[in-house]
């Protein structure tokens, strides 16, 4: 599994790459919206829309918000101070559902309102990024360090859960994950978001330790929005959201902790004049 989990990462790590670095801001947009359409699917079987027509429906609409928003340049980086603060919402959301959440809710499945927070949680992050990679140069650098931040945090955490994991973390909402974990997936982030800040920003000490305090802040973020998808694939009866990517699930399964995690990333790079430069803040 193990094997499988690493084989898979390896090949997303290595079209990540080359759709960041090698394709124009056109392709890259087309290459979200295959993404976009991929995590609508698999969101619409989470929401129990079974449906064909009511899917292709479904898709189509989340696909259309994003070209027009994007086409008529309706959303720039302001986007994700409103994301932000709806994320604060949804963490307030999870600690309620947390104590809620009975077995007979789970039972009964997703409300006839689910697609509305697959909206939610898919379209503002793939806008954000095709935003962000027409309006800033130093954008692929900084999405780079962005997802190994989020891909150290993922690993520390599933090595340390499997291996130490005996406390869970929210038993109710995701009985998989542990406090072991959560405490690995810290410290694979911190490891990553040190090697970056003092090798390749060459941050003073004031601006090192603010950034290894928001690394916490934004792993803290791509829990919460695993533990926001975890509710829905639970109360669906499914483990993982789809099997497209073996050993790892779908792609919801692998973009969730991302979706949550990048409006405080931005933020903190955008607004508190972390690493200035390099950074177009136009």
């Amino acid at each position: 599994m193990l094997k499988q989990r690493l084989l898979t990462a390896a090949v997303l790590i290595a079209v990540f790459l080359a759709a960041l670095f090698l394709m124009n801001p056109l392709n890259f947009v087309l290459f979200l919206l295959v993404i976009l359409v991929l995590s609508l699917f698999e969101w619409a079987d989470l929401s129990a829309i079974k449906n064909p027509l009511a899917r292709v429906i479904y898709v189509a609409v989340g696909v259309a918000i994003v070209v027009m928003i994007q086409y008529y340049g309706l959303a720039g980086k302001e986007l994700f101070l409103i994301v932000f603060a709806i994320w604060l919402v949804v963490i307030v959301r999870l600690f309620r559902l947390g104590h809620m959440d009975s077995e007979q809710q789970r039972l009964s499945g997703n409300s006839v309102l689910a697609w509305l927070d697959g909206y939610f949680v898919l379209l503002p992050t793939i806008l954000g990024l095709e935003i962000l990679k027409v309006q800033d140069s130093a954008v692929p650098q900084l999405l780079l360090v962005f997802f190994f931040i989020i891909w150290s945090a993922d690993t520390g955490a599933y090595l340390a859960g499997r291996s130490l994991g005996r406390h869970k973390l929210a038993p109710v909402i995701s009985p998989g994950k542990t406090i072991e974990g959560l405490i690995g997936g810290l410290v694979g982030a911190l490891t990553t978001a040190a090697i970056v800040g003092v090798v390749v920003w060459k941050l003073s000490p004031g601006k090192l330790i603010f950034w290894l305090f928001a690394v916490v802040f934004i792993t803290l973020f791509s829990v919460a929005g695993d533990l926001f998808e975890s509710i829905y694939k639970r109360r669906a009866g499914v483990k993982d959201s789809g099997k497209l990517l073996p050993g790892h699930g779908g792609v919801l399964d692998r973009i969730d902790s991302a979706c949550a995690a990048l409006p405080p990333y931005i933020l903190v790079l955008y607004y508190f004049d972390l690493v200035a430069p390099g950074i177009s803040t136009q």
